[in-house]
């Protein structure tokens, strides 16, 4: 009797969102003895989909001056990383909170130097990365970014599948970035055509903001990518074969479905406009997709 062995092709790995080093001291100070403010900016949260339908967004930090709970809480996860060893770890994006405050960078940096080294860190940009007014991306800002944090989209495989790095600030800051939009669309094109795609059991994209939040038609909202580039990419991502795109931004979890593509975004690591602060735990084989989030 002949045995055959088939090789086990999982990929276990710890998808992170939002550490956004700085934020609760940000909005500290944004609405210190200002209630009246504060109050505007939940409504603004929920008016943009920051929060859930039927839930009410969390107390805003208040006389907060420093990055220790948002430090405390990216740590732990990390610990976490260290004792559960998945196979990479992804942070989609917001990293930092404000690109040009050294001491945010310094920290992030400070933490991630706890991951152990066998296990890989990749990262994409959210809008607090690259866009300096936190809307609107700047040449200089991603400049920055690739010079401090790397490549801004990539991709890589592991265990036949095919991983997808995307920079959700080129779509919706594609009339500021020069050429950088239509560099993105082709890298994205050349990669789904790749031998390492074809070959490749199940393709997962990362990208800081969700594709959309409930209807893929749905209007311009600043807790979605703007409509401008965002069915074009829809297509071509499901089209292709991409069955599972990972994204942050929202600050709570969320989920969508774009015929046979499953959208998820993670709750933050560091601040949770709504919900709680945690991870993600995603598992996929040829046979299936598994993910579940883990509040800290």
């Amino acid at each position: 009797m002949h045995l055959t062995l088939r090789k086990i092709l999982m990929v276990e790995f710890m998808q992170l969102a939002d550490t956004q080093l700085g934020m609760q001291r940000h909005l500290s100070l944004q609405t210190m003895n200002n209630p009246e403010f504060r109050k505007e900016r939940q409504q603004r949260w929920i008016n943009n989909g920051f929060v859930p339908a039927g839930e009410a967004p969390n107390e805003l930090p208040q006389n907060v001056t420093d990055m220790q709970e948002e430090k405390n809480n990216f740590s732990h996860t990390i610990d976490i990383a260290n004792d559960i060893k998945p196979a990479f770890v992804m942070i989609c994006g917001d990293l930092v909170n404000n690109l040009d405050q050294q001491d945010q960078k310094d920290a992030f940096s400070d933490v991630t130097k706890r991951l152990a080294p066998e296990i890989p860190l990749k990262v994409v940009p959210g809008n607090h990365d690259v866009c300096p007014d936190f809307y609107n991306a700047s040449p200089d800002a991603l400049s920055e970014y690739r010079k401090v944090f790397g490549h801004d989209y990539y991709s890589f495989l592991v265990e036949e599948t095919l991983f997808i790095g995307l920079n959700s600030e080129i779509f919706d800051s594609s009339d500021l970035l020069g050429n950088e939009y239509a560099v993105q669309m082709e890298f994205i094109r050349d990669t789904l055509l790749s031998k390492e795609a074809t070959e490749a059991h199940t393709i997962c994209a990362f990208m800081h903001k969700p594709l959309f939040l409930e209807n893929p038609l749905s209007d311009d909202s600043h807790g979605q990518l703007k409509p401008a580039h965002r069915m074009e990419l829809m297509n071509l991502l499901e089209s292709s074969g991409v069955e599972l795109m990972l994204a942050g931004h929202l600050h709570h979890n969320r989920e969508a479905t774009y015929k046979n593509m499953k959208l998820v975004a993670s709750g933050a690591v560091g601040y949770p406009i709504s919900g709680s602060c945690g991870y993600r735990l995603v598992s996929i084989t040829p046979e299936n997709i598994a993910h579940e989030y883990h509040s800290l």
